[in-house]
């Protein structure tokens, strides 16, 4: 039902003839995901072996049209950030050479997850700081996910990897302080949910692991009214 509301809304906005006004920002974002994953599953794979996805820094792009003095409605794209996935060695049984790989990169994904974000502003159109709240929807789609060297050691060999799109909800909470009519600064921290299934192919040897993430992004973004 909170999918099917907040739809109908974007929509609304975006066939409305009269609004306020739009607002381009550009800035940095930075993702900390939070992820947690189960253990490495598949044939001669021993238990113990799980995954970790490490932060990562981009450009935030986001495009903001105004409902009413306290309503928008906004596009957040950005460029899609590379994520190191570590390696976490949980069993103490293992031999060595494969507990000396805990923390080593065994692969890099970028992930793009553009979403669309309802937002209440808060206090007077004209006031120079303005908090507000966000709830919206996000795409997570993963693409040019690799295999480093030492994930294609670990594996036995050249590994093809893949990693399924997600789709959720996310919140936000922030200030745009107004330096004047058409320029304005924005920070924010937004929260989201992520779950997907990472699987991985070695000449017809295939290994799974479910991972979650609940990251937290922080935006800092220079935005341009018209």
């Amino acid at each position: 039902m909170i999918f099917k509301k907040l739809f109908a809304l974007v929509i609304f906005s975006f066939n409305s003839a009269a609004f306020a006004q739009n607002t381009i920002q550009l800035g940095m974002v930075n993702i900390a995901p939070h992820s947690s994953s189960s253990d490495i599953t598949g044939p001669f794979t021993p238990p113990g072996l799980s995954l970790n996805v490490g932060r990562a820094t981009t450009l935030d792009i986001a495009y903001i049209r105004e409902l009413n003095p306290h309503w928008s409605v906004e596009l957040a794209l950005g460029l899609p950030p590379k994520h190191d996935v570590t390696l976490k060695v949980n069993n103490p049984s293992l031999p060595v050479g494969v507990k000396g790989l805990n923390g080593q990169v065994v692969a890099q994904v970028k992930q793009l997850s553009p979403s669309v974000i309802v937002n209440y502003s808060f206090r007077d159109k004209d006031s120079d700081w303005r908090p507000f709240m966000g709830l919206g929807i996000v795409h997570t789609r993963f693409s040019d996910a690799t295999s480093s060297v030492v994930g294609d050691a670990l594996n036995g060999g050249p590994t093809a990897i893949s990693l399924t799109n997600s789709t959720g909800l996310v919140t936000q909470f922030g200030v745009v302080y107004r330096i004047n009519e058409m320029w304005s600064l924005r920070a924010a921290i937004a929260g989201l949910k992520i779950k997907t299934k990472m699987t991985s192919n070695t000449q017809g040897v295939i290994r799974q692991a479910d991972l979650e993430m609940r990251p937290i992004v922080s935006y800092l973004t220079l935005g341009y009214s018209f």
